[in-house]
């Protein structure tokens, strides 16, 4: 047994060896291997980028974008930046909604956000007037949440249209209008943002809700990343890192749905939303389903109810 246990220890000695051999005394190319590549950024890298996280492959710019941008000059970065102009760059920036700074370089925020925390009649005329360029029927409207509450409360919710702008082979490219400035955990936030999901029913808009990663959003926020295409689907779509998924309709409509995951403070913040709630609610928010006066009346009692419950 003794001899065992001491051929034992001799291989495991060996095996440490070994790696650490491995370790020290890899070849120069298998060490440079290891090594992250730095990309250096240019506007020839960030316009790549911008195409292909909205589903424009380089090769497919110029079918898709035009302005002489031919797979030749698109092959390298290199060839691209000598062919990029002012107009390129300000219709590209314009095409995709983004920040016409941040593609030049000079600024990190890739998005701009409009900030409509306790102003559903600007989130109102804003989605009025994008139906009215387009049609409710070809938007696609995402309500998203953080799945962990953040530091700053007031950039855990956001809502995400997209608006299809052309296609490539049958998938559907698409412009994204970003809505946001709510706290989904804290409570007056929380009902501003109750009142716009339901807007967004009253625009006869298709409302997805799903839980995203808390880190993607506040990236989002912070400008330090663009949304991804999902080229898995047949007709294209967005790639949400999704961790969980929720009815909004359900959201709004029933106390207990509106309620979870919101920061009682101590149960203090209970009766205060549901107040807000029904405050919203009488100043002709809060409808999901408009034409149906008879249904918003039993969910308004099914509100009060719950407060009286509360108080």
């Amino acid at each position: 047994m003794d001899i065992l246990k001491i051929v034992a220890v001799i291989c495991t000695c060996i095996g440490t060896l070994l790696a650490a051999y491995k370790f020290f005394w890899k070849a120069p190319s298998e060490k440079e291997a290891k090594q992250p590549k730095v990309v250096e950024q240019t506007i020839a890298t960030r316009l790549i980028t911008l195409f292909e996280s909205h589903g424009v492959h380089r090769n497919q710019i110029e079918e898709f974008f035009g302005h002489g941008l031919d797979i030749p000059f698109c092959a390298t970065d290199e060839k691209l930046l000598e062919k990029i102009t002012s107009e390129i760059i300000n219709d590209a920036a314009v095409l995709f909604g983004v920040n016409k700074d941040w593609l030049e370089g000079s600024s990190t925020e890739i998005y701009n956000i409009p900030d409509f925390y306790k102003h559903p009649e600007r989130f109102d005329s804003y989605i009025a007037d994008l139906v009215e360029k387009t049609d409710a029927d070809k938007l696609s409207a995402y309500a998203l949440i953080a799945d962990k509450k953040l530091m700053n409360i007031y950039n855990d919710s956001l809502f995400v249209i997209a608006e299809p702008i052309g296609e490539i082979n049958q998938r559907e490219i698409y412009k994204y209008h970003f809505l946001g400035r709510w706290g989904i955990h804290y409570w007056k936030s929380r009902a501003y943002f109750t009142a716009c999901c339901a807007l967004l029913f009253k625009h006869d808009l298709l409302v997805t809700g799903q839980i995203v990663k808390r880190n993607w959003i506040s990236e989002i926020y912070e400008g330090q990343t663009l949304l991804e295409y999902d080229y898995t689907e047949r007709y294209g779509g967005v790639n949400f890192p999704t961790v969980g998924s929720f009815i909004v309709s359900d959201f709004v409509e029933m106390p207990d749905n509106y309620l979870k995951g919101m920061n009682t403070e101590q149960g203090r913040a209970i009766p205060l939303a549901l107040s807000k709630w029904l405050s919203l609610s009488e100043n002709g928010y809060m409808r999901c389903f408009p034409v149906d006066e008879a249904f918003h009346a039993s969910v308004e009692k099914d509100f009060k109810k719950k407060l009286e419950e509360k108080v």
